[in-house]
């Protein structure tokens, strides 16, 4: 696994001893969308001029209706115009409704790494989702790694296909009166990823000669995200940021979460999915973080339209600065 882990089409390294990455959550673009997607987003990305950029989910509306190649060219073309000129790497993980958009996120991966700037992969075959893969970030001399990204699939709604108990019926986890976690019935990284993830660490850890310190980022939350609106009084968890909806996070904990606490090289886990949600919390030491979406086309409040932000030092990478950016604080006549 190590050396597709650690392939990447094009090398990422600090400059001048700084890096920074830009997190862009539920687009929810298509064949139609509003203009103001491509404006915010453009201006944006000429603000803040990212090192990187992280798409985690939903870049298609469930009614994108881009049901061929040609289509979905058309739209990426548009919303990564910007970083194709300007030579900006991105990569990408799939959210909840791209296959529902337009199709299989199996046969839409290879239209995502064609393009020049993508460095987008899928590093392990025969364990669940499209995407799932590894951003290794070097330090501005050499070749030592300083800092890493773990992108993840978190798939859709639970597919009973998924799941070889013979006694587990939709009900056990969707139609509970008193469900654990959330009730919608989304799913979310499966345990097979989680251990991905476990062993490509240690993998990481032994040819390092030490832990990298990183940040998870993919789309749909999982329970710990609800945990930490539900305790979001207690002071050790340094709650802070909007919470205007509930958190639809997976009914099945496939324990992430726990695997990250173990190998203790992730500081933060980062999604989208909830439009509404934008705060974090650390729970164990570890930063979970929602982003806000970018649409127009689907429910949002125009004064939280943006993306998360990450600033990261080469000299002290695990203690990275992150934040939100707002359109509005960047984008000329934003409410015209």
């Amino acid at each position: 696994m190590l050396s597709e882990n650690l392939y990447l089409k094009k090398e990422l390294r600090f400059k001048n001893g700084k890096f920074k990455i830009a997190m862009v959550s539920d687009l929810h673009g298509g064949k139609k969308y509003n203009p103001k997607l491509k404006r915010d987003f453009d201006a944006m990305m000429e603000y803040l001029k990212p090192d990187l950029v992280l798409f985690s989910g939903d870049m298609f509306d469930i009614r994108a209706n881009l049901r061929t190649e040609e289509e979905v060219r058309k739209f990426l073309n548009e919303i990564t115009e910007y970083l194709e000129v300007n030579n900006i790497p991105w990569a990408n993980v799939y959210g909840n409704h791209e296959r529902e958009g337009a199709y299989e996120n199996r046969l839409l991966q290879p239209v995502f790494e064609s393009y020049p700037n993508c460095i987008s992969k899928s590093c392990t075959a025969g364990i669940r989702g499209t995407s799932n893969h590894m951003i290794p970030i070097k330090a501005s001399e050499g070749e030592e790694i300083k800092f890493n990204i773990w992108g993840l699939d978190s798939g859709c709604i639970i597919n009973l296909a998924d799941y070889e108990h013979d006694n587990y019926t939709e009900a056990d986890v969707i139609c509970l009166k008193h469900p654990a976690y959330s009730g919608h019935g989304y799913d979310s990284p499966a345990f097979d990823q989680a251990m991905w993830y476990y062993q490509s660490s240690k993998e990481l850890e032994e040819y390092c000669g030490r832990k990298i310190p990183s940040i998870m980022y993919f789309h749909i939350p999982i329970p710990e995200h609800l945990v930490m609106l539900r305790n979001r009084d207690v002071p050790n968890l340094k709650f802070k940021g909007e919470a205007r909806e509930g958190v639809a996070c997976g009914d099945l904990n496939h324990g992430l979460f726990t695997a990250a606490l173990m190998r203790a090289d992730v500081k933060g886990i980062y999604v989208g999915h909830d439009h509404l949600n934008d705060y974090t919390a650390t729970y164990c030491g570890i930063e979970l973080g929602f982003n806000s979406a970018m649409a127009y086309d689907e429910y949002n409040d125009d004064d939280m339209r943006g993306f998360r932000v990450f600033e990261i030092d080469e000299s002290d990478p695990e203690n990275y600065n992150t934040y939100l950016l707002r359109a509005e604080k960047v984008v000329p006549n934003y409410y015209d």
